[in-house]
């Protein structure tokens, strides 16, 4: 485990074989163990934001993924970043519930989003326990309705795919009213099918990699001429 500090937020970097032992110890733990999927867009908006800052440092397993977070951090080695490049956290994760049955809840903020949460899951044999829609037809679930579902059902792992601060926040409140060995956050910003959208997508992503190493070096300016 290395210690990451980047505009502001203390964050933690595991090696792959750190964070499936943690997982391990997660199940049939009794208590919610939580997974963060970060981009450098999240790492941007949680260090302009004190409490989008607490939410994110309260998150026990991390993944990042941008390789551009790492090589900000200072951490190059070339199997780390090619973990990130080639998604093998998930992968693995996703490989290690379906392997061993473990029963899942879906958690989406609209419609689209649990369309392609279930499309993904299609031929992964996972087994879905139930699922909910946070946003549906102009009605905002309320927590207190989420959390029964889930508690009814008890899954062992909830996968959820919405944005950032919306899911960070929904954890961070009610992380101990949740019956579940595994909160899983997934990333919300993949690229949208088609080639016009994966280019979309790519041109984004540099755009956001240029203010994100931009807002980093600004940062470490502004701290060296404080001290």
């Amino acid at each position: 485990m290395k210690e990451i500090n980047l505009l502001g937020l203390n964050l933690r970097d595991y090696t792959l074989r750190e964070k499936m032992r943690m997982i391990d110890a997660y199940f049939g733990h009794g208590a919610l163990g939580t997974v963060g999927f970060v981009s450098t867009k999240t790492l941007m908006q949680a260090g302009e934001d004190a409490t989008q800052k607490e939410w994110l440092e309260s998150v026990d397993v991390l993944e990042y993924c941008d390789t551009d977070i790492l090589r900000v951090a200072g951490i190059g080695g070339r199997s780390r970043l090619k973990e990130i490049e080639n998604n093998s956290f998930l992968n693995e994760l996703m490989r290690r519930i379906a392997r061993e049955k473990r029963t899942v809840y879906l958690v989406s903020d609209t419609r689209e989003s649990m369309q392609i949460l279930e499309s993904d899951l299609e031929d992964g044999q996972v087994q879905i326990a139930g699922k909910c829609i946070l946003q549906e037809e102009g009605a905002d679930l309320k927590a207190d309705a989420v959390i029964n579902d889930i508690n009814d059902k008890a899954p062992s792992v909830i996968l959820v795919l919405s944005d950032y601060p919306l899911q960070a926040s929904f954890v961070f409140h009610n992380k101990k009213r949740i019956n579940a060995d595994i909160w899983i956050g997934l990333p919300k910003d993949r690229p949208v099918s088609g080639e016009g959208g994966k280019k979309h997508h790519l041109f984004v992503r540099k755009l956001q990699r240029k203010l994100f190493q931009r807002k980093v070096y600004q940062y470490e300016n502004q701290e060296k001429a404080e001290n």
